[in-house]
């Protein structure tokens, strides 16, 4: 599915496979262009894809502007990304400069750099001077609260978003990029080191303590996706005991809520994000107390099966009981068979229960790859265990001490 979404030629990737439409899509998501990378190293280490590293190193020349014809828009001043942009020429598609779209390309860059180290120096190299291109100083609004800048504008960073969210990626970034900028440092060990996790806002439901972004309201809850980014692509947060327990408890939680609703089997659940073309409304994203129409997200459950393993069976009870895409007939209805088989095509991804069970079912016409990244990486994790993740995570200890495999005379942006 994800390499589907791929442009040939730049490398870059859509925001969405279509499911009933031509792939890949015209738009890139910058974001998504970061779990193709990704999605790279788990087709080469299952042996899907012998052509992996070239891929990559295709992408990341496209997303540098080394490839004729294709030049992608970045902040002049700054180097952050446009969300969304021309799969062909890299134009911006009216989107704004994202500090998280941007991180989540780096991320996925550097995880491939340290993928294919071995047979392919040069991609790790092109990953670390991506990282160094970004002027990271501009994400900071408030280093002493963890308060990051969702956009730059001209140079400026704008949209303060207060923690914890999944801008902690950000924030490791830029300490990444940057460590000796003071501010820089103070923002993550002020707010996100592992000392200071159980500082971060929190919320209860059931008893149960999550972490949110807000000090003023104890009922708000963030979707579930946002508990994941960082548990997948920040270090720290993948080894930690204390964000493990919080980790968990955010599972245990969206379980549990999806339990209120009575005529929900058990084994469906998950408050994520995503598109909600042809049901209702646009792009949303749910979480407790907040989930229109109570779409549920089986990504999710996938990218909680670290801490809940039993996941799996949710997963295959739901495959094989409500959604068999490969076995589905409906002699009655040939064209509700074809719009069947090619909506979950792939698998499992946002799907509504109640109109699994109408004559007249919704279809999901598009899954974004970036909320779909859960289900890759919790399977990932699932077969390959989280070494899979914190072996290719460079710490921030690994790259200031000069042990990180393409760090080497490296000179720091002041």
């Amino acid at each position: 599915m994800i390499d589907a979404a791929r442009h040939p030629r730049t490398g870059l990737y859509g925001d969405a496979f279509m499911t009933f439409g031509p792939n890949p899509e015209n738009r890139c998501s910058i974001a998504a262009t970061g779990v193709g990378l990704i999605s790279l190293c788990v087709a080469d280490l299952e042996g899907w894809d012998d052509n992996a590293a070239e891929k990559a190193r295709v992408t990341l020349r496209g997303v540098t502007g080394e490839i004729e014809g294709c030049r992608v828009a970045r902040d002049t001043f700054t180097g952050f990304y446009a969300h969304f942009v021309d799969m062909e020429t890299g134009e911006n598609l009216n989107s704004e400069i994202s500090t998280i779209d941007t991180s989540l390309l780096v991320a996925g860059a550097l995880f491939a750099g340290e993928h294919f180290k071995d047979r392919a120096p040069d991609i790790a190299a092109m990953a670390y001077d991506l990282l160094r291109s970004i002027d990271w100083r501009v994400v900071v609004a408030d280093k002493n609260k963890g308060v990051i800048n969702m956009i730059v504008k001209d140079g400026i960073g704008t949209a303060p978003l207060p923690a914890y969210n999944e801008y902690v990626l950000v924030s490791y970034l830029a300490l990444l990029g940057q460590p000796e900028n003071p501010d820089i440092r103070d923002l993550w060990y002020n707010n996100f080191a592992e000392e200071r996790m159980h500082e971060l806002p929190k919320s209860k439901y059931r008893d149960i303590t999550v972490l949110t972004d807000t000090t003023t309201n104890h009922s708000a809850f963030l979707s579930s996706f946002v508990h994941q980014f960082p548990f997948y692509l920040v270090p720290e947060y993948a080894k930690s005991p204390t964000y493990r327990d919080y980790f968990a408890n955010a599972c245990l939680a969206d379980r549990l809520k999806w339990k209120e609703l009575q005529d929900v089997p058990s084994y469906v659940w998950g408050y994520g994000a995503g598109p909600n073309d042809g049901l209702f409304g646009g792009y949303h994203a749910d979480k407790i107390g907040n989930s229109p129409h109570n779409i549920a997200s089986a990504y999710i459950v996938a990218g909680f099966l670290p801490v809940y393993p039993a996941g799996i069976y949710d997963l295959y009870a739901l495959y094989q009981l409500h959604i068999p895409y490969d076995s589905y007939t409906n002699p009655n209805d040939k064209e509700d068979e074809r719009k069947f088989r090619a909506a979950y095509r792939y698998g499992l991804h946002r799907y509504s229960w109640w109109h699994l069970e109408q004559p007249n079912r919704w279809y999901p016409t598009k899954i974004t790859l970036i909320d779909w990244s859960s289900m890759l990486y919790g399977l990932t994790a699932f077969k390959r265990g989280m070494a899979f993740f914190t072996e290719r995570l460079i710490e921030l200890e690994q790259l200031q001490t000069g042990t990180a495999s393409y760090a080497d005379d490296q000179n720091t942006i002041a």
